[in-house]
């Protein structure tokens, strides 16, 4: 039998578009990596509202190093709860959805 856990989600919905910045290696690192960068290689990378943000040191998937145009406004993420949670269907989950409450039982 598998288990999940919540440590297994990596990424968290962003409601809004929304930049994080990233390594070399295309890796989530502090947003103040990119605010100071004093001689690193790191760059924003830019997540439309709806994409997904990683958690830090991991990698970035689905959005782009450019901007989608100038005219959108981009938050930065905060380290360590972006946006919303990621809500994903699995184990368990029609046990917790439709929960037992007696009523109508064996109907």
């Amino acid at each position: 039998m598998l288990s999940c856990s919540s440590d297994l989600v990596r990424e968290t919905q962003a409601s809004a578009d929304t930049k994080v910045c990233v390594d070399d290696s295309g890796r989530r690192v502090p947003n103040a990596d990119c605010d100071n960068p004093n001689g690193s290689h790191h760059h924003w990378y830019y997540i439309n509202g709806g994409g997904y943000v990683p958690h830090p040191r991991f990698p970035v998937r689905g959005g782009s190093y450019e901007p989608a145009s100038t005219s959108r406004s981009y938050s930065s993420a905060p380290e360590t709860s972006p946006a919303n949670p990621v809500t994903r269907g699995g184990f368990g989950q029609s046990a917790e959805a439709h929960g037992a409450s007696g009523d109508g039982a064996g109907e």
